[in-house]
């Protein structure tokens, strides 16, 4: 049976016989000129591989090289059948497709209900209304950006690797029902950032913080970062019986996400929208849920980062009054790299018109602050280690030219992706062999060119080497803004840096004692025509 629509040159028919459904299919496949657009359920490998006549009809269009874009479910039941259909078509798996539809060269618009494995829909609807073909285009279009190569989805598959994800949640209602099934799915360790004191105040209305306190009998790690305030305080205590650790993060490194990690293989995120309401349907804005290994691995890294940088202020706050400078100015410095969860739900708000690439960038930004964060750590440690004299050297012969060649290489390539930069970086090789810690003396030239290009917006940085005597000197000279009169007689010592440049002043202190630990000097000077500075530190070299 067959029913008819027209209107004008516009017309839908829909189909019910199987005989009539699979000739009207394969005729339209004999007449696609340059492309189809097709999105199927986990039925369609089987059924487009085992009907001969429709694999027949795919294998021409590949030999007329028509344009055949294929979403379908790709499942262990199917596999092979996908396997068999990438040979012919450009296939992308997407989760729990439902029915079948295709555009036909942006002109005619198919769909089908589903249907049993290996065998024709029982109906089969044909439109070339024009509004509808567009909008089921506009359709496939988001879905296909959406969907994940069919490659990736069959290794997953085969490797036993688990499906990974970020899905974007709007209702603030379901935000927080996740937020208890993760926690009592939790079979090792929960770790919590809290953005604010408001936000832990509004989770103890919710019941979670009630719920974590009886998590800990059970052998879970529970580990929370919050902001204080007197209440928090007051119930400090409880926390401590219930052997769950908690650490307070000054005000000066809240973020405007909460994030929760579960086993480190789920995590969650949600934006701290209205901080002002008691209610937290109405303070909680968008969030992301995501098993992704990358996206996990960063927020555990920041995380740790913060975590370490709590314990390692708790500490300095027993020494004397530079030490407490020193954790106002890491502070400081922390703010920067967390800036890109600020913005993490707007940016993935935004990720079904991004697609995979933008994901892939949000990801990226984070792994690199997550990085920035790891840095300022281990500059800690290693004034830590200058200070209780334990800092060691692993030498070995090598040529400095190789460090100082990667050293300007990995500055230039940071240059060319700055729009219309208007510095740039040379050096002249030279072979120069030393004995010395090839980490250690690397550390120490990143971290004097890092220091030219964070003040020079403009102009040049040099590198140059000269030889005198037993030893060999490096210079690193820019033209930047030069070194300000009242740090110049303290530059290298520990925290000597001015809040309005940034900076730990720890880096200038760090490369002073590796370079004397190698029996090497360090010095610098403000240029003569008044444009930059120049950083020279010596070494002896081989006899």
């Amino acid at each position: 049976m067959t029913q008819t629509l027209d209107k004008g040159f516009e017309r839908t028919t829909v189909l019910y016989d199987p005989k009539d459904i699979v000739n009207s299919a394969i005729e339209m496949l004999c007449s696609v000129k340059d492309k189809i657009d097709i999105c199927a359920d986990h039925n369609a490998p089987s059924s487009h591989v085992e009907l001969r006549s429709v694999w027949n009809a795919f294998s021409e269009l590949r030999s007329k090289n028509v344009k055949v874009r294929f979403i379908t479910e790709i499942t262990k039941e199917n596999i092979s059948y996908s396997k068999q259909l990438m040979k012919i078509v450009e296939l992308r798996h997407l989760d729990e497709i439902m029915g079948n539809f295709g555009i036909v060269d942006g002109i005619e618009y198919r769909a089908s209900p589903t249907s049993k494995e290996g065998r024709p829909p029982p109906e089969y609807v044909i439109s070339t209304v024009k509004t509808i073909v567009e909008q089921q285009q506009y359709f496939f279009d988001m879905l296909w950006r959406k969907a994940m190569p069919s490659k990736e989805r069959i290794k997953e598959i085969e490797q036993g690797l688990e499906h990974q994800f970020i899905e974007t949640i709007q209702d603030p209602i379901e935000t927080q029902k996740l937020c208890f099934q993760l926690v009592k799915s939790a079979r090792q360790e929960i770790l919590i950032v809290f953005p604010t004191p408001n936000e832990f105040h509004r989770q103890e209305q919710t019941g979670i913080i009630r719920l974590l306190k009886e998590l800990p009998s059970t052998g879970i790690r529970i580990r929370i970062l919050t902001p204080m305030d007197d209440r928090i305080k007051q119930g400090e205590q409880l926390f401590k019986e219930q052997n769950i650790d908690i650490r307070y993060i000054e005000e000066i490194l809240q973020t405007k996400v909460t994030m929760l990690l579960v086993d480190r293989r789920l995590s969650l995120a949600a934006e701290l929208k209205n901080d002002t309401k008691d209610n937290y349907y109405e303070a909680t804005g968008l969030a992301t849920y995501s098993n992704s290994e990358s996206t996990i691995s960063s927020y555990a890294s920041i995380f740790e980062s913060l975590w370490r940088q709590v314990d390692l202020y708790d500490e300095l706050k027993i020494r004397d009054i530079a030490q407490k400078e020193f954790i106002n100015i890491a502070a400081h410095e922390l703010r920067n790299p967390i800036q890109p969860i600020l913005g993490l739900s707007e940016v993935l708000r935004s990720k079904k018109e991004e697609g995979r690439k933008g994901q892939e960038e949000l990801l990226d930004a984070i792994i690199r602050n997550a990085k920035r964060l790891q840095r300022l750590a281990d500059d800690v440690l290693d004034a830590a280690r200058i200070g209780n004299k334990s800092l060691k050297l692993n030498k070995e012969r090598f040529n400095l030219d190789e460090i100082l060649s990667n050293a300007v290489k990995d500055y230039g390539n940071q240059i060319e992706k700055v729009i219309d930069s208007k510095m740039k970086i040379t050096y002249v090789h030279a072979d120069i062999f030393i004995e010395a810690d090839k980490g250690r003396i690397t550390q120490v030239i990143c971290n004097l060119i890092s220091n030219a290009a964070k003040f020079t917006t403009e102009g040049s940085i040099t590198i140059a080497t000269e030889r005198k005597s037993s030893q060999i000197v490096i210079s690193i000279k820019d033209t930047g803004t030069g070194i300000d009169s009242e740090i110049l007689p303290k530059l290298f010592t520990k925290f000597a840096t001015k809040s309005e440049t940034g900076g730990t002043g720890l880096g200038l202190f760090i490369s002073k004692s590796i370079i004397e630990a190698h029996g090497g000097n360090i010095w610098a000077e403000n240029n003569t025509d008044g444009k930059g500075a120049t950083f020279y530190f010596s070494l002896p070299l081989i006899r």
